[in-house]
């Protein structure tokens, strides 16, 4: 189920292609509700100009103080806030001749002082697929996970020499193992890579000069 205020008709048709069931109705609050459980995502959403216009003449902050104090809507806890700008701001920005010194101060605030979180989709079809992950990943708790070192390389423990050497060298930046593995062909072994010289690394065939000092570097 998706609850829509009654003044984002024009958004039906997305919502639709989310969730059958999409209930257009007075929102005292916000203009898009995502159900989740007996808690709700509660979302601003306004077009660029809007959201532009909004800064210039201060109605932004009185909707935005509502959406920070309302605790519920509809009988559904908020369990978050969010504001979609929706659209692209730069002709916004130009055809009300806002400074973007002013448009990022104001974001700050948003999200720092109101503590309601900014994103912006610039198509319909982006709108869509947001609302669509921003739902799907509430429904499985993945806001609410721990940070993971998505970039750690996993180690695997191996007992050959060979192994460990080309683990060692496809652990430099830019070096996978095909590079470490050629690397090894040219030198034999890790010693005599690290007394290479730049122009030596050079010969070995997929590393250009740049990737070379990485070599270097790393190895002296």
């Amino acid at each position: 189920m998706i609850y829509l205020d009654y003044r984002e008709r024009r958004i039906i048709p997305i919502a639709l292609e989310i969730d059958s069931h999409v209930e257009v109705t007075n929102l005292p609050v916000g203009d898009i509700l995502l159900p989740i459980g007996n808690e709700c995502i509660l979302i601003e959403r306004k077009e660029s100009h809007d959201f532009i216009d909004s800064i210039k003449n201060s109605r932004l902050w009185d909707q935005l103080a509502r959406l920070h104090s309302q605790e519920n809507v509809l009988d559904f806890k908020i369990k978050r806030r969010a504001l979609i700008i929706h659209g692209n701001l730069l002709p916004a920005v130009v055809n009300e001749r806002l400074s973007w010194a002013s448009v990022f101060g104001a974001m700050m605030e948003i999200v720092y002082v109101y503590n309601i979180q900014i994103f912006q989709v610039e198509t319909d079809y982006s709108f869509g697929e947001f609302l669509r992950v921003f739902r799907n990943r509430e429904e499985e708790g993945k806001n609410e996970s721990e940070a993971k070192v998505r970039w750690e390389r996993k180690i695997e423990y191996k007992k050959d020499e060979l192994s460990w050497r080309l683990y060692i060298l496809s652990s430099i930046p830019y070096v996978g193992e095909k590079t470490a593995k050629k690397l090894l062909e040219k030198f034999g072994t890790i010693e005599n890579i690290s007394r290479a010289s730049i122009y030596d690394l050079m010969k070995v065939e997929g590393i250009g000069k740049e990737k070379a000092r990485i070599i270097y570097r790393l190895l002296h």
